[in-house]
């Protein structure tokens, strides 16, 4: 099969084998590949072609996700795989990410950590199931959490802000007692954070 290489827009190339269109690359991949103009491919070399092919478009891609926002490495390859792309294209995309330090799933797990913190006011045990949804390692997600800053204070401040109306009434503390719950922290700290709480709204009464 002869391969022929046609100028496209922009820096696209589309490839042609026998003269018709097969596949559209861009002209970096041109420049590394080595393919050149009327080469002839067998089976074989066709194969390894768009195998090399689907690997770029992945990685391009990948690129395209990361530079909107951070991703876990398994966020990532999920969504690679959504986008059409099989395992193996989308596993190369991902090594070639982490080789380059734009993929890091423990850098990743201490920005959303402290982000579900700071935005979220979550407590350690809703952190642990978010960053365990987005495919964070345990290994990983147990150093960072035990690094979190304990989280009385935190607590504290987040039941002032948002719950200060419900704790006129035990059925009120009782609903803020289940959403503070539902945030990922212990029952234990929950009650203390809850009377230090309680207290000082009487004493500003």
């Amino acid at each position: 099969m002869k391969l022929t290489l046609k100028e496209g827009k922009a820096n696209k190339i589309h490839l042609l084998l026998d003269g018709e269109y097969r596949m559209t690359v861009d002209r970096d991949f041109i420049a590394m590949s080595g393919i050149t103009n009327h080469m002839e491919l067998d089976d074989a070399a066709l194969e390894d072609l768009s195998g090399a092919i689907s690997a770029r478009r992945a990685f391009n891609k990948a690129t395209d996700l990361l530079s909107r926002r951070d991703h876990s490495t398994a966020e990532l390859l999920q969504k690679l795989r959504q986008k059409g792309f099989d395992a193996e294209a989308a596993q190369s995309a991902v090594e070639k990410l982490q080789d380059f330090g734009y993929l890091d799933d423990r850098r990743f797990a201490e920005t959303y950590a402290a982000e579900l913190v700071r935005s979220k006011g979550f407590g350690k045990r809703r952190i642990v199931t978010e960053l365990f949804r987005k495919g964070i390692d345990r290994e990983i997600i147990s150093d960072v959490t035990d690094t979190l800053e304990p989280s009385e204070d935190t607590l504290l401040s987040l039941i002032e802000r948002k719950y200060s109306r419900n704790l006129t009434t035990e059925k009120g503390v009782q609903r803020t007692f289940g959403a503070l719950l539902r945030m990922g922290y212990a029952p234990g700290e929950i009650k203390q954070a809850l009377q230090q709480a309680v207290e000082n709204l009487e004493e500003m009464e």
